[in-house]
């Protein structure tokens, strides 16, 4: 008897890539696939790349050399958004066997079979532009609590730095009912929070049904107990939205707003459709209807012309706004975007030395954040457990430790918030 072949996955990227990782890995159990992780040996290592900067290329590279290092013999395989816009440079890599852009991905099982047949390199790299509804072929779940649902994907904003609308293609929705089948499907396997994914979420539309009709049919659903949405535009997220999620007993108070700069001047030659008095009036409204909302959002530094003064213009943004946290990116170049071939290119190591700025800013605002709960009781949803302590997150996206037994995972109980509790990175 032939012994059961083992799989891996490493993923780098977006929520939207460990979504789709995680419907792979159901996949791979339906294909009698023993999973194991990344660091072990396998018959079949796949890698799910993310091209969005050049350290996101480094480090796919990277894994594709663990992968043949552990694996000799093994099938390396790699996936997604890196093969999609780097055709070349992705069949000369040395020691990868098969090669599957963004939409080719879910056909890995049908790849490693040919792939068996001729033991020569197999590439599948699709249009990402020709289609007009998302395949609802996706059951997305990442753990024992949470589960990620796709139900969007592809972006048409062309954002000067972006390289996402040609990685995965035009705004494409997922059917509207089979998206609440897969949920409560979810919701019958146990999970307790559903995690919305897709590239421009506020973007969802099917049969006349946008993201709130979404949301509303989530809430129904017995057994989702928590629904999160993942980073979402400022300008497609409504206030009848964020009022909604205001009077929600299952909605988590959770936004991730992507500002990406502070400066006016920046985000006009970043293409961005906002101001920083837009963004200030989206995040005054959150606040109007849900006070202690986490908000957090993602900022770029050494954009193209990027002056010191207009750093400190973002600075001084960021600690207007009172973020909970911040996703700080190193401005990286990708050639085939506008950014990549303006003047004015930021050195490095001023990039590194404004990172390292916005670092210390980072911290202070989660700690300021965690701070304001201390004394407060909250329920938690425990997602880990190791060595006798408990790991979950608050409704507010708060990381709480707590003495426990196994036996609690994937269930909800309150906890008096403080400083021996909240996990500070």
């Amino acid at each position: 008897m032939n012994p059961t072949p083992r799989i891996s996955f490493y993923t780098l990227g977006c929520k939207l890539n460990q979504a789709e990782t995680a419907a792979l890995q159901n996949a791979a159990k339906k294909n009698s696939y023993q999973l194991v992780s990344f660091r072990e040996p396998a018959d079949v290592m796949v890698v799910n790349s993310c091209t969005v900067t050049n350290r996101a290329d480094r480090k796919t590279r990277q894994a594709l050399f663990q992968a043949r290092r552990r694996s000799p013999d093994g099938i390396v395989v790699l996936a997604g958004c890196f093969p999609q816009v780097n055709f070349d440079s992705s069949t000369e890599i040395p020691g990868v066997d098969i090669i599957l852009g963004t939409r080719d991905k879910f056909d890995l099982f049908s790849a490693i079979a040919d792939f068996k047949k001729t033991r020569t390199q197999h590439v599948r790299i699709s249009p990402v532009d020709n289609r007009k509804r998302l395949s609802s072929a996706f059951i997305a779940a990442a753990d024992r609590t949470r589960a990620y649902l796709k139900i969007q994907e592809g972006c048409n904003n062309f954002c000067t730095y972006c390289i996402v609308p040609y990685t995965r293609g035009n705004p494409v929705s997922r059917d509207f009912d089979n998206t609440i089948t897969e949920a409560r499907e979810l919701a019958d396997a146990g999970y307790k929070e559903i995690v919305l994914s897709g590239i421009d979420i506020g973007a969802y539309t099917d049969s006349g049904k946008c993201l709130i009709n979404v949301l509303r049919a989530l809430e129904d659903i017995p057994g989702i107990e928590r629904i999160r949405i993942s980073s979402i535009e400022m300008n497609t997220l409504s206030d009848d939205l964020i009022k909604h999620i205001g009077t929600s007993t299952k909605i988590m108070p959770h936004f991730h707003l992507s500002l990406q700069s502070g400066s006016d001047a920046i985000l006009k030659n970043m293409k961005r459709k906002y101001s920083t008095a837009d963004f200030s009036i989206k995040v005054e409204t959150i606040r109007k209807y849900i006070p202690e909302a986490s908000i957090g959002t993602d900022v770029i530094v050494g954009f193209p012309g990027e002056t010191d003064a207009l750093f400190e213009e973002t600075v001084d943004h960021i600690n207007k706004m009172r973020f909970s946290y911040l996703h700080i990116f190193r401005y990286s170049m990708r050639k085939g975007t506008p950014a990549a071939d303006m003047k004015n290119q930021i050195p490095e190591s001023v990039k590194k030395q404004r990172a390292k700025v916005l670092d210390d800013v980072d911290s202070r605002l989660r700690r300021n954040y965690a701070i304001s709960f201390y004394g407060t009781t909250q329920p938690i949803l425990w997602e880990r457990y190791k060595d006798g302590i408990l790991y979950g997150l608050t409704p507010h996206y708060i990381q709480i430790q707590h003495p426990g037994k196994i036996g609690r995972h994937n269930t909800i109980s309150e906890i008096v918030l403080d400083k021996e509790n909240i996990v500070q990175d």
